[in-house]
């Protein structure tokens, strides 16, 4: 349960909770709870209470990372068991056909082809992260499944001519894509690849902001949330249970949190 409150300031219900239970299609749970309460139904500017100094807003750059970071590993790895992603795909841009360095020509670019290929492939589902490569330029890397009619071609040497793999895999080129370079390959861990996706969403994306920090198709399904307010012996209870996962989260968005975020993203990277 959830505790009710009424915000006489803003005319809106808050619900105090510590504690979010994530259900995922195969029944299983991960519950994650904090030391500290937080709301549901009021706005960060009522947080922040006016002006915000560049920590804070530092800080909330990289917990909305964190967060996204955790939703984009939860969302393949969801729909990995409703049916298994098929391809792990890396899309470039090649300058003389779009400026590689403006995310909003990218963008433009990536959009009319995800259009058209969801015209031809009806199912097809898929989640693209952006990766901020050194040289400024902009890469997608993600999952695809329900593409039948992707034109695939084994990737050749161009010097030597002999068949790409990597780590045994076989690469694919993808002449269905006229913007640049493509690598693709077919899926072997279903579960580790929502882990590999999230690796591209790195602190250097911070400098999107007000951008999508990943893409996904409209097709594709959330495992569901509900939001509690436990305490020590109710939690307790719960994860003794044995359905769920648990995940303390008392010191990773508190006093010190700006510091400890910027830790958790160097070693993540």
């Amino acid at each position: 349960m959830v505790e009710t409150l009424y915000n006489k300031d803003t005319h809106t219900i808050l619900k105090r909770y510590n504690t979010v239970i994530k259900t995922y299609a195969d029944g299983s749970q991960k519950i994650k709870s904090s030391t500290y309460s937080n709301f549901k139904g009021h706005s960060r500017k009522g947080t922040l209470g006016g002006t915000v100094s560049d920590e804070e807003w530092q800080r909330l750059n990289y917990k909305n990372l964190y967060n996204s970071k955790s939703n984009l590993i939860d969302l393949i790895y969801h729909n990995s068991m409703l049916s298994e992603w098929e391809y792990f795909v890396t899309l470039t841009f090649d300058p003389n056909e779009v400026d590689s360095l403006n995310y909003n020509e990218v963008s433009t670019a990536l959009a009319k082809w995800t259009d058209n290929m969801k015209h031809q492939n009806p199912d097809m589902a898929y989640v693209l992260v952006p990766e901020l490569h050194e040289s400024g330029r902009i890469h997608w890397h993600g999952v695809f499944k329900n593409v039948p009619y992707w034109n695939l071609e084994k990737a050749r040497s161009a010097k030597t001519g002999r068949l790409i793999k990597k780590n045994g895999v076989q690469i694919y080129n993808l002449t269905n894509y006229k913007y640049g370079h493509t690598e693709v390959s077919e899926i072997q861990n279903q579960e580790a690849v929502s882990v590999y996706c999230s690796k591209y969403m790195t602190k250097d994306m911070i400098d999107l902001a007000y951008k999508k920090r990943y893409w996904s198709s409209r097709n594709l399904k959330r495992p569901t949330k509900e939001y509690a307010l436990f305490d020590e012996s109710t939690l307790k209870f719960y994860i003794d249970s044995g359905k769920v996962t648990y995940q303390n989260d008392k010191s990773v968005f508190i006093e010190s949190d700006f510091d400890i975020a910027k830790k958790l993203f160097n070693v993540i990277e």
